[in-house]
């Protein structure tokens, strides 16, 4: 009689590319980031309250979390910081996106208009924009609309960057093909251009937020008289420990619910994760 052996099914693919990128050692990665964030905030805990000699230079993460919760009860923060700092970021997200996508779509109609502004978006980050905050002041006046405007040109720069490329995608054949089906610029610019460009514009706008987020804080807390970053920075100043790590831990949560906003929206309307 012979011998029948039953063999595995042999796949193409060796074991190492097989493997769930998931999952590491058996967690998923949002597992992952939990743990990470656990064990940062555990070893903040222990080096403040056991290793540091004094308060003044790193409060434990219970305190912070402590004043945060009390912070958020309080009316006048929630109404001159907080509020102000979330409507000022709002605010300038939204006037980024629309004039990058629109300088973006100009730049890539107009060969001109693209060979102009080019250089400026592409050195634009070497420039300190926030030595522009004096000019504003004498042009605008103190109070939220030169933060606005700082804010929105570090922002929109971004999405001016990856939407042109976005825009520039498109290949010349399918340009043609939208030629030969005489289809107008704006059915042009809806059923073609914009499809295409979507996941760059989604990615710069990623960005933008964060950018925003730093632009604001980093303007209140240098210039502003209102705002969480105004707030921590006048209890930096006072020495008070707990209201700044309280303000950063509460400015934290927001920058990361908002992120967490955007990136939901993104992947909604992404047709490359459809």
């Amino acid at each position: 009689m012979t011998r029948v052996r039953h063999l595995a099914p042999r796949t193409a693919l060796p074991g190492y590319l097989r493997l769930d990128q998931d999952r590491s050692l058996g967690l998923p990665a949002p597992m992952w980031r939990v743990l990470v964030l656990i064990l940062f905030l555990a070893g903040v805990e222990v080096y403040a309250r056991f290793i540091l000699a004094t308060p003044f230079e790193l409060v434990p993460v219970t305190t912070m979390a402590t004043r945060a919760g009390e912070l958020i009860t309080e009316p006048a923060f929630l109404r001159d910081d907080l509020a102000w700092t979330a409507l000022t970021i709002g605010v300038s997200f939204v006037a980024a996106a629309v004039l990058g996508v629109v300088t973006a779509y100009a730049m890539h109609r107009f060969r001109w208009c693209d060979l102009a502004l080019q250089p400026y978006v592409s050195v634009f980050y070497a420039v300190p924009t926030f030595a522009m905050y004096p000019l504003l002041v004498v042009l605008l006046g103190t109070g939220l609309a030169p933060i606005i405007v700082i804010s929105t040109s570090f922002s929109a720069v971004v999405v001016i960057a990856r939407a042109r490329d976005g825009f520039s995608s498109v290949s010349a054949s399918v340009v043609k093909v939208s030629g030969s089906l005489r289809l107008t610029r704006f059915q042009h610019f809806r059923l073609i251009l914009v499809p295409s460009a979507l996941p760059d514009i989604i990615s710069g706008l990623k960005l933008a937020l964060s950018y925003a987020v730093i632009s604001v804080l980093a303007t209140e807390f240098i210039l502003s008289t209102r705002g969480a970053g105004h707030f921590i920075s006048r209890a930096y100043t006072g020495f008070n420990s707990t209201d700044m790590y309280g303000g950063i831990l509460l400015v934290s949560l927001l920058a990361l619910v908002l992120i967490l906003v955007v990136n939901r929206l993104g992947s909604a309307i992404d047709w490359r994760q459809r």
